[in-house]
């Protein structure tokens, strides 16, 4: 009887340990480290898709957007030579429905300058568009698109100004 209680003892105590050891491995996997960061891991498409979740535009807008894979449109519509893009999320509205473009561009290292100028081009075009045919104030919206680099990424946001600064804020979350 008295070695029953030895051994229950000795069991409970190593469950006690187990237990302590599988409980702090599972906290530090919970724990995001910076450090452990890398582009390679950063899913373009879910971030755009939470960007588009967020916004405050007409229906009609949001039901045009179409995210742009096709490569002659990438290089005809949006000036971009794909040799300097290791991965994208490029979605862009149906003019006449408005603007609502957003692009999230993942660059090779020393290409970040001709992809921005790319997507320069892309908004003259946009501005040039709307400047005729002004609808939800796109024209406004297009003339004050955001261009800018973010670590390895090169982002256009053209969205009214409380629309770019929630997806700031969610591209931002996502970076280290």
């Amino acid at each position: 009887m008295k070695n029953k209680k030895i051994l229950f003892a000795i069991f409970a105590a190593l469950l006690i340990v187990l237990f302590s050891a599988c409980n702090s491995n599972a906290e530090e996997e919970d724990e995001i480290n910076p450090q452990e960061f890398s582009y390679d891991m950063l899913d373009l498409s879910f971030v755009a898709d939470e960007i588009y979740s967020n916004l405050e535009i007409s229906e009609f807008t949001l039901n045009s957007v179409s995210k742009i894979t096709d490569e002659t449109v990438l290089s005809e519509r949006f000036y971009l030579d794909l040799d300097n893009v290791i991965s994208f999320d490029i979605r862009s509205a149906l003019g006449n429905y408005g603007a609502a473009d957003v692009a999230i561009i993942r660059v090779k290292e020393g290409k970040a300058s001709e992809v921005m100028e790319s997507l320069e081009n892309r908004k003259d075009d946009r501005i040039g568009e709307f400047r005729s045919y002004d609808v939800y104030d796109s024209y406004e919206i297009a003339m004050e698109a955001e261009i800018y680099e973010a670590g390895e990424l090169v982002v256009m946001l053209m969205l009214s100004e409380d629309d770019k600064a929630k997806a700031k804020e969610t591209i931002d979350y996502y970076l280290p």
